[in-house]
């Protein structure tokens, strides 16, 4: 069964299978673009694989658009391993192309304080989301509120890094928590809400 090219925003299209590491990678292009990243020259092709499971992505530009696809009939020469929730390259390129694809993806420099209030713009009217969201930053043992006051204390903790790695979609709730510099404290209903509106961040969904 063949699938469709489907055109997404900021001239990123999905071409085939929307698997998570495809739709996480079409969000960090957009983001890059949205950054002013340009669009590399030439039709090479950058693939990018998951370092925890099977899933690839296949990143190639087609008359000026960047074109994201899990399926291949062979890896480019240009392959990284990353994680597929954050694809940024930790290896240098080899060459312009995977040169200007790497710095489209490469994530924003931004603190968490940013990162958390752009998250809470993008998921506070997630289904099951809690009126407000306590975070506090292990670095400084600093606090803000997002949203309304939560009487009950429904929150998460870090260090600055988690919190921005958490709040910007670069890490899921399960790899920040495993990370070991990442907390929370609220009830599960919460938690399973907190859970569904980050994967959709990270798929670019929210």
């Amino acid at each position: 069964m063949s699938h469709p090219s489907i055109p997404e925003p900021g001239g990123v299209q999905i071409s085939g299978r929307r698997t998570p590491m495809v739709l996480s990678v079409a969000r960090c292009l957009r983001e890059g673009l949205a950054r002013g990243a340009e669009v590399p020259a030439g039709t090479d092709t950058v693939t990018l694989m998951s370092a925890s499971d099977a899933q690839k992505a296949h990143v190639s530009v087609v008359d000026g658009e960047l074109i994201v696809a899990a399926d291949a009939t062979a890896d480019a020469e240009n392959t990284w391993q990353v994680r597929w929730s954050d694809p940024t390259p930790s290896r240098p390129a080899t060459d312009d192309f995977a040169s200007a694809i790497a710095a489209l993806l490469t994530r924003s420099d931004v603190d968490w304080r940013t990162a958390a209030d752009a998250f809470w713009t993008r998921a506070a009217a997630a289904p099951g989301m809690p009126i407000g969201l306590n975070v506090c930053c292990a670095d400084d043992e600093s606090v803000t509120e997002l949203g309304d006051h939560e009487p009950d204390g429904q929150g998460v903790f870090g260090t600055a890094a988690a919190l921005t790695s958490f709040f910007q979609g670069r890490s899921t709730l399960f790899e920040v928590l495993e990370g070991g510099e990442f907390g929370i404290n609220m009830t599960f209903p919460v938690f399973s809400a907190l859970f569904g509106a980050n994967q959709k961040v990270v798929c670019g969904e929210l």
